[in-house]
């Protein structure tokens, strides 16, 4: 049989409710050359029931596997993929009908295969469609310099699978959430870039057990661990450990103040201040200072 251009793996966990639409934004792809790699990750619900039926096309393949998180799903998906162009789809997001086509056609279009290649997304909240930070970026190679500011592409990345030097996700589950940040940072440090193509053809299911929004304590304590992880793999200038470091303690701000926990999110707006830029900061340490309540009856 020969292999597909491209491999898309979907790692899961208990989305037996969501992982239909995803399965059927695959199918509705206008380019049929493709491979699909469902990676259940010891789901204890009815994911493998939802599953079945697609299995009528050959191209889909159900793979079970005990629990241990997205990044070792992914992984493991990896490892058995045999397409040229291998893409990450989390089982709650959508392809459009296009995702393929577009990009396959940047691919051709490049002088030589990029070794990393994304669209944008948006997010769909209850069906009402917003940008994501990705909306104003030009078309272009995404490096490391962009990734220590975050990961604008959450996990929405098409990797050329015989790439000798890419590094995988890192597996252990103390970091999961933050996975993806932690791939593009390592898999970027020593000049390789993501080229992005300027062109919306997914839409993330921004719902509430979202992974970013379901347990904001929890988050708080990856990012937290994800520190040390990124000192000890990655070679930071001091001005890059200050950005980096930043936008951590940002996100940990962030996810304090939605929890409501003031005294939390000034700590660490506090800290990562010298890490942005004047505005931001300032907007942050005033955000935490004053609390959601306070903060939402000035809106009003």
């Amino acid at each position: 049989m020969l292999a597909p251009f491209f491999s898309i793996i979907i790692p899961t966990y208990n989305r037996a409710s969501l992982i239909s639409l995803t399965l059927d934004s695959v199918l509705a792809q206008g380019l049929p050359d493709w491979e699909l790699l469902v990676v259940d990750d010891g789901s204890p619900d009815d994911t493998a029931a939802v599953v079945r039926p697609y299995l009528a096309d050959a191209r889909v393949q159900y793979l079970p596997k005990q629990n241990a998180e997205r990044g070792a799903a992914r992984n493991y998906g990896l490892a058995r993929a045999r397409g040229e162009y291998v893409i990450f789809l989390d089982s709650d997001d959508l392809l459009h009908h296009n995702h393929l086509a577009t990009l396959q056609a940047a691919i051709a279009a490049a002088a030589a295969p990029p070794n990393f290649i994304a669209t944008k997304y948006d997010f769909d909240r209850e069906g009402q469609h917003r940008s994501s930070d990705m909306a104003p970026l030009p078309a272009g190679p995404l490096g490391f310099e962009t990734f220590l500011a975050g990961n604008v592409l959450a996990c929405n990345v098409c990797v050329l699978r015989a790439n000798p030097a890419l590094k995988k996700f890192e597996e252990d589950r103390r970091y999961a959430a933050v996975e993806d940040w932690l791939f593009m940072l390592e898999n970027t440090q020593h000049g390789a870039t993501v080229q992005l193509v300027d062109a919306v053809t997914l839409t993330m299911n921004d719902h509430d057990q979202r992974s970013m929004r379901a347990d904001n304590q929890g988050l708080i304590r990856r990012l937290e661990l994800a520190t040390d992880w990124m000192q000890q793999h990655l070679t930071l200038t001091p001005k890059q450990r200050r950005r980096l470091l930043g936008r951590v303690y940002y996100l940990c701000a962030i996810h304090a103040y939605a929890d409501g926990y003031r005294g939390q999110a000034w700590g660490y707006a506090r800290q990562a201040a010298p890490g942005l830029d004047a505005k931001t900061a300032a907007i942050l340490l005033l955000r935490s200072l004053l609390g959601v309540k306070i903060v939402g009856l000035l809106k009003r």
